[in-house]
């Protein structure tokens, strides 16, 4: 009797794309109102021998004081008074692009170009563009090591001018990427971007992006994030000066310069979508 041959159904093609959207929102009402949304998307494009990354994301975060006063002729004909003033807390977004395309296994070039609004930062925008190599360390399926170099130019634009500050100047970037598989279903992400200035060597920026992400189906996960910023230089921001003694409304006579923290973190919880 001849064998009996079972037929194999091919896997289908892998998809040359990818795309996982990230968000979160919290709110709170009531006697006290809040509102916090978190949001970002990666899009990314694979050729045999090229990538195509498209990023987007941004926080905000708003709260409502709530300020309560009471008048009238006696304790028991008060009149309460209620004023609510919202207010933005938090404000950062960003988008960037970027194009690989192998030399070798290890070696390729890039291009990418950036733009990213940060108001607690005192940042109206920063416009970069850079042109490198990079270098793959390790390629294995459990982790994946990556560091790369380039040169470009960047834009400032701060909300708060100050004399004698540089605003265009060109740029140099260098940069690593670790990524590494924990168990089976979650996956650890570190990325550092150091970009400094050729005019200033001052003037340099620290962007240290880490990540934990734990699969809850094929189309779910769950990734908790941690970022920090460091500007050695931070931006300015005008502080109003109220005239004293303080009359009934207030007389502001002008605003003074004062210099933001270096250092600025992010922590967020999100839910992933895998398209």
């Amino acid at each position: 009797m001849a064998p009996c041959l079972t037929a194999q159904t091919p896997e289908p093609p892998k998809s040359p794309w990818s795309d996982k959207a990230a968000l979160s929102y919290v709110a709170v009402a009531g006697n006290a109102t809040s509102q916090t949304l978190g949001f970002s998307n990666e899009y990314k494009y694979t050729w045999s021998n090229a990538t195509f990354a498209f990023n987007l994301g941004g926080v905000r975060a708003a709260a409502t004081t709530v300020d309560r006063a009471a008048s009238g002729p006696s304790l028991d004909a008060a009149t309460i008074t209620e004023t609510r003033t919202t207010k933005t807390s938090t404000e950062s977004y960003f988008t960037n692009l970027r194009y690989d395309h192998k030399l070798s296994e290890q070696l390729q070039w890039f291009g990418s170009a950036g733009w990213e609004r940060n108001i607690p930062a005192g940042l109206e925008g920063r416009y970069a563009v850079i042109a490198g190599l990079g270098h793959w360390w390790i390629k294995a399926d459990r982790t994946k090591f990556f560091t790369d170099a380039g040169v470009g130019y960047t834009k400032e634009t701060p909300l708060l001018s100050q004399p004698g500050e540089d605003e265009s100047f060109a740029t140099f970037r260098l940069g690593a990427k670790l990524e590494q598989k924990v168990y089976e279903a979650s996956l650890f992400t570190s990325e550092l971007a150091v970009s400094d200035s050729f005019k200033d060597s001052q003037n340099y920026l620290a962007v240290w992006r880490n990540a934990f992400t734990t699969t809850l189906s094929s189309r779910l996960a769950l990734k908790v994030g941690y970022d920090v910023t460091y500007k050695n230089k931070p931006a300015f921001v005008g502080v109003d000066v109220v005239q004293t003694p303080v009359a009934t409304p207030p007389v502001v006579l002008g605003q003074v310069p004062f210099q933001l923290k270096k250092t600025d973190t992010v922590f967020t919880t999100s839910l992933v979508i895998t398209f």
